[in-house]
């Protein structure tokens, strides 16, 4: 495969990624897919959210819920 076409390959895996971001629902947690804003995962527990949002290989790019184990979050 040439150079050209690795860089093509890469940049449409780049582009499938799912994107969601992580926010509070009344007393739930959600995930929702982004930009159409579709709830995929509901949890009352956001940091049992995040772990399954890594261990399915869902990118998180907008976290809106301060994590108690990482002061960079508050």
């Amino acid at each position: 495969m040439s150079v050209a076409g690795d860089g093509i390959f890469g940049r449409t895996l780049r582009n499938d990624r799912r994107r969601v971001s992580i926010k509070r629902d009344g007393d739930d947690f959600v995930a929702s897919l982004q930009p159409h804003n579709e709830i995929i995962f509901r949890h009352y527990n956001a940091s049992e959210l995040r772990k399954l949002c890594r261990s399915l290989r869902i990118e998180i790019i907008s976290d809106t819920v301060a994590d108690p184990n990482n002061l960079a979050s508050w």
